[in-house]
């Protein structure tokens, strides 16, 4: 809410992008960076890292993961 307003976007909207729903614009990006007091590129690089990051998590295979837990007959 207090980003909603300190922005001036709508609750809605702030929480769409919040929860990924939505994807914020260049502009909305651009407002948060100068709200943060960082540079929009720098805002950008990190949220590239985050996404590499949860791709490879998604991609490591987990141990046992595809198999059934049930026994077979």
């Amino acid at each position: 809410m207090d980003l909603a307003v300190a922005t001036g976007y709508s609750l809605r909207y702030v929480g769409d992008v919040e929860r990924g729903t939505k994807s914020a614009t260049l502009r909305t990006m651009n407002d948060l960076a100068t709200l943060f007091n960082v540079r929009l590129g720098s805002l950008i690089a990190e949220a590239e890292a985050l996404l590499g990051r949860k791709e490879r998590q998604d991609k490591t295979p987990s141990a046992g993961k595809g198999r059934s837990s049930r026994r077979r007959a």
